[in-house]
Order: C-alpha cells, then structure tokens, then sequence
C-alpha cells in the first residue's frame, strides 16, 4: 500500500490543485450570475450544460487519451480550463456562458478519466477500495477549501477567474514531472444497462436521484445561501460544511451498510435527507443550528451515492462489475445534468427555500422505492464490503483494463 501511495502521490496532487480550483470556479459563477440578475432557471441550465458536456465527454474522450498518453491529456484539458475560466471572467454574457459551461464539463471530464484510471491501474483487487477512499478525500478536500478562496475578490472582478485559471496550469505540474509510465488498457468486458437494471433496480434509481440531488447542491445551493444570508463569505462557509459532510459521513454510513441491507439504509438516508430539508428551510437563518444541520445534510446526500453503487454490486458477478459501474455511473450524470433543469421550476414557484422542497420530492421518492423494492426482491447476501466510489465518468470504468475478467 505504501508503494501505491507513492505512485500516486503526483496523480492526486495534480487532482488536489485542479479540484481547488474548480471548487472556487463552481460556487463563483453562481453568485456572479445571482449578482447579475440573472434568473434561477439559467443557473439551473448552466449546471445542466457542464454536466451535459461531461456526459458527451464520457463517450468521446477515450481514444485521445490513449493516443497521445495520460500526461499530454491532462496538460491538454488543463490548459482548456484554464482558457475557459479566464473567458467567464472577461465576458459575462449567461448566453455565452453555456457555451462555455458545456465545453468545461467536456474538459473536466477529461480530467478525472486521466486520474480516475490511472489510480485504478495502481490499486488490485484488495487496495482498490483504499486508493479510491484516497481519491474521494483528496477530491471532497479540495472542494471544500476551495470555497475560502471566494473571499479574495469580488466575483465582478477578474481576480478569482485569474485564479482558477492559475490553478489549472499549476495542476499540470506534479504528473509532468512524474517517472510513472502511462497505464495500458485491454478491452473490457461489457452489461447492458437494461439488463443491470433488471438485476438491481434500487441501485440505478438511487445513483439517478443521487445526481439529481448532488448537481442541484453544486449548482444551486450557493443560490440559496446568498439568498438567505447576503454575504459572499457565508456561502464559502456553508458549502464547505456541505462538501466536509459528506467527506466525514462516508466511511461510517458506509460500514452501517456492511451489516444493514443496503436498501434499507438508502431509504433511511433519504427520510434523515428531508428531515434535514424541513429544519433548514424552517430556521436556516439560525447560525448556532444552521451550521450543523448543513453539514449532516452533506454528510447524507453525499453517501446515497456509493451507498447505491454498492447495494448494485452485491447482485453482480465479479467479471461484470466494473462494467455494471459505468452503467451506474451514466445514471447518475444523466441526474446530474437533469436536475438543475427541474430545481428551478420548484424555486420559481416557492422561492428560495424551493430548492429544498426539490430535494424533498427526490428523496421522499428515493425512500419508498427502496422500501418497496426491498419488499418485492430478496435481500442479496452481502459478499463485498462497502466501498467508498467517488463521483467519477462512466468511461473511466471501462478504460480499467481488470474490466475484461474470464
């Protein structure tokens, strides 16, 4: 393990300075648009649009990579984010902004293939889950720190694009000084989706509500947080507490879900999820109760997630597992890019506090489904461990050359 540590030291240290970045990029565009009037249901479309680009990037990008190499990839959709994030700042046109929202998701998307398989190269079959843990906390970690670099300029001016886009050329760093060899792919076995949702229901439509829950809080929660408090320096607070929730609560949701049914725990996470929705949009103005109750609400979304990926697992053979992931994984970006379409409509209806009722309606319908899925099907016996799978592309699965298993 401790080999794989040092393999991967460049990798995820190339990932840690882009996720700081991006997390800054992600929470700044919504509150220049907020400050600029522009209405929710177009901060809902520019959420929609990146994860529209990352989905089509997940089907496209996996030739270029393997064709001019791991390093010069990453350098290369580096390089375009970092373009990119200087245009949000020299042009504010929303119009214009989608476009650029679209090719960022595609670039992105880029990125996490180029580490996502080059770490899943580096772990086997009894270290893969500790190199992926690795990878979540470096990612959630990044994120979350990410959101105190708002507070060095105002999102009218061009300093924080200046410094998204320096962290973008800086990630390119750690992996061009790197002696590792680029990883070798063989072709990888295959699930249909329908016949993955035929064996595990639960576990598709809990990583669907998982993207439509998680690609709203991305893209609109900072638009109810300056909503609510008026101050730049609170929506940094809060949505670090968000992301480190859900960095704290995943391993111990986790091993709860290594001895209660998993579909079990997804529909009590999905209950806890709009106890949490109700309290905040009663008293989110609270400081001494808002600041807990935001982060146990990270702490829960973030685990329906894995906690669905796993439950699917349980009901696959070992040859199509990876393969079942990449499925798993497209249902979640097809939520991801959807949600932040629909959100909207419910805070245009309510207000504000409609994105939690969206969050309500999501897993009040996650949570029976669960139930009710557990009643019709048997309970699987639980072979595997929980383990912890970051949000990552549907291509990177297949690009892991231990998905061909005979």
């Amino acid at each position: 393990m401790f080999k794989i540590l040092r393999l991967a030291a460049s990798p995820l240290l190339s990932l840690f300075i882009l996720i700081l970045g991006n997390g800054l990029f992600t929470t700044l565009i919504t509150l220049r648009l907020h400050e600029a009037g522009v209405s929710s249901p177009m901060i809902g479309a520019m959420t929609g649009f990146y994860y529209a680009g990352l989905v089509c990037a997940s089907f496209r990008i996996e030739h270029f990579i393997i064709r001019v190499g791991h390093i010069r990839a990453f350098a290369t959709f580096a390089s375009g984010l970092a373009v990119i994030s200087l245009l949000h700042g020299i042009f504010t046109v929303p119009s214009f902004w989608l476009i650029l929202r679209f090719f960022g998701g595609f670039a992105t998307a880029g990125l996490f293939i180029v580490i996502e398989s080059w770490l899943l190269i580096l772990g086997t079959v009894k270290t893969r889950g500790q190199v992926l843990a690795l990878y979540m906390a470096t990612l959630y970690a990044a994120q979350a720190l990410g959101q105190f670099l708002i507070n060095i300029g105002e999102s009218s001016t061009l300093l924080p694009y200046v410094i998204t886009a320096m962290l973008c050329s800086l990630s390119v760093i750690p992996l061009a000084m790197c002696k590792i060899g680029a990883p070798e792919f063989e072709e990888p076995s295959t699930l249909e989706f329908k016949q993955l949702f035929k064996i595990s229901a639960a576990g598709v439509i809990g990583c669907l509500c998982a993207g439509l829950i998680l690609g709203s809080v991305y893209g609109l929660l900072p638009l109810f947080i300056s909503q609510q408090t008026n101050d730049n320096s609170s929506v940094a607070l809060y949505m670090a507490l968000t992301i480190f929730g859900g960095m704290a609560l995943q391993y111990p949701v986790g091993r709860i879900s290594d001895y209660v049914e998993r579909r079990t725990v997804m529909a009590v996470l999905s209950f806890l999820t709009v106890g949490l929705s109700l309290i905040i949009i009663m008293s989110f103005k609270i400081t001494w109760m808002a600041m807990p109750t935001i982060f146990l609400f990270g702490g829960l979304v973030f685990t329906l997630y894995p906690i669905s990926i796993s439950h699917a697992c349980d009901s696959l053979d070992h040859k199509d597992i990876l393969a079942g992931t990449q499925g798993l994984l497209l249902a979640y970006s097809i939520g991801a890019a959807v949600g932040p379409f629909i959100a909207p409509a419910f805070i245009y209806t309510i207000g504000s506090s409609g994105l939690f009722v969206y969050f309500i309606v999501i897993s009040l319908s996650l949570g029976f489904f669960s139930l009710w899925r557990r009643v019709q099907t048997p309970a699987r016996i639980q072979e595997e461990d929980f383990i912890l799978i970051p949000q990552t592309t549907p291509i990177a699965a297949s690009m892991d050359p231990r998905g061909s298993i005979d």
